[in-house]
């Protein structure tokens, strides 16, 4: 070992100064290797939210497309219902004006009724002969 001490406290300059710069190197190797994972991660990570961008892109595309086929589909509901609506509207304005109609005639029937003469002095065969000759009209009711 005294030729090793000796070597060593006359070249510790240079044997310091080697292993400095393989430390240095060392640790190069070391960061270059970190930096080139880091990039390859990062790269990894930009493709994989560029592709979740575009999936969220057409799922976007796809839910706008229902979203119209929706709208469409309400607007010719509301496009029906407005027109049984409007049928309803003309068909209750119809019955109204038949059933004006009929009450007229029935109102002018019975006005009729009760403006014939019938024969009082008769009696009660009066009043059957008088409706007896009045029976198509009366039926007609």
């Amino acid at each position: 070992m005294p030729l090793l001490g000796i070597l060593l406290s006359q070249y510790w300059k240079p044997v310091a100064l080697a292993v400095l710069i393989a430390s240095a190197l060392a640790y190069r190797t070391v960061l270059l290797h970190e930096r080139d994972d880091a990039r390859a991660q990062a790269a990894q990570l930009s493709a994989q939210a560029q592709a979740q961008a575009q999936a969220l892109r057409v799922a976007n595309q796809a839910f706008g497309a229902t979203v119209d086929r929706q709208n469409q589909a309400v607007a010719q509901l509301k496009a029906r219902a407005d027109a049984v609506e409007n049928a309803l509207t003309a068909r209750e304005k119809a019955a109204a004006g038949e059933a004006a109609a009929a009450q007229d005639e029935a109102a002018q029937q019975g006005r009729a009724l009760t403006a014939a003469p019938i024969d009082v002095t008769a009696g009660c065969d009066g009043a059957i002969k008088w409706a007896n000759a009045r029976g198509p009209e009366l039926s007609s009711w």
